[in-house]
């Protein structure tokens, strides 16, 4: 069992991911499970949750957004700052 471990552990470390959010890429260990829509809100948007990985710190600012609307907001927080739009 202790080599089982051992071998997640490395496959964890060693293999990444790219968050669909900030497209930037982390080891699959600093993985973390979003629901899309948000699990909070499946019955008012009346879709079954899928998931996806994300890094940890855009799945907690997401928060109950849906990706849509977690999109628009990194778009207005990056015009508030004074960067143009794409």
């Amino acid at each position: 069992m202790a080599k089982q471990n051992k071998w997640r552990k490395l496959y964890n470390e060693q293999v990444s991911f790219v968050c669909p959010y900030c497209l930037k890429t982390f080891p699959l260990s600093e993985a973390t499970k979003e629901h899309e829509p948000p699990k909070s809100r499946q019955k008012e948007l009346g879709k079954p949750s899928q998931i996806y990985l994300a890094c940890k710190k855009c799945n907690n600012d997401k928060g109950a957004l849906t990706a849509e609307e977690y999109a628009e907001y990194k778009r207005l927080l990056h015009l508030k700052h004074g960067h143009k739009a794409h």
